[in-house]
């Protein structure tokens, strides 16, 4: 018996294909022509607080990778933690980092 109908949402296979592909660039792209999105200074802090979190709390994804996926420590800080900080500061690259 499905509970509000959970069950069949998760037996009814969603497809994304160039329909639903398209019909979403269109709001995307109707979002960003409306100025709704966020300012340069919004987006510099978001990316230096992943940055920070980041740095903050790498044994707890070293430690949760191990737990969950038996990842080996040296590999989740490289291809995790230090995956993540990379693309941060890639991403904006002459902001200081701050940390």
């Amino acid at each position: 018996m499905a509970i509000d109908g959970v069950e069949e949402k998760m037996m009814k296979e969603e497809v994304f294909d160039s329909t639903t592909a398209s019909f979403l660039l269109k709001e995307l792209k109707q979002s960003f022509a409306s100025g709704k999105t966020r300012s340069y200074e919004w987006r510099v802090s978001q990316l230096k607080s992943i940055l920070k979190f980041v740095n903050d709390h790498e044994q707890d994804v070293v430690d949760a990778l191990r737990s969950d996926l038996s990842k080996p420590e040296f590999e989740s800080v490289i291809y995790e933690v230090l995956t993540q900080l990379l693309e941060s500061v890639i991403s904006k690259p002459e902001f200081e980092l701050g940390f």
